[in-house]
């Protein structure tokens, strides 16, 4: 794979990346996951056929630009995710206490 059909898969795996931002955005934890895995099987494919790094010093800081907009949106991704992740806690946590409360009451009667 040339260098330039590199610096188009990053771009190609950004753009699945921001997909993955609106998924999140939007609450669609499913859609997440497997746009995630699409975009994992994009960059093992990218890592595959890497080398040298560019020598055109425009693709060289293409790639970079790239790969920090990845970084940076991967923790926009996280930060929503935690917030997700912290709704399902109180959410779980809930669930368990109506339940030792309906087992507590059903044990009295």
């Amino acid at each position: 794979m040339t260098q330039d059909r590199i610096v188009e898969a990053y771009s190609r795996a950004l753009a699945q990346t921001n997909r993955m931002f609106e998924a999140a955005r939007s609450g669609d934890w499913d859609g997440l996951v497997l746009l995630e895995r699409e975009r994992d099987r994009m960059l093992d494919e990218i890592r595959k056929h890497e080398g040298e790094p560019p020598k055109a010093p425009e693709l060289r800081q293409r790639k970079r630009e790239l790969i920090r907009e990845m970084l940076s949106r991967d923790e926009e991704i996280r930060n929503l995710t935690q917030d997700w992740m912290h709704e399902l806690r109180d959410i779980l946590s809930n669930v368990e206490t109506v339940q030792r409360l309906s087992k507590t009451y059903s044990q009295g009667n």
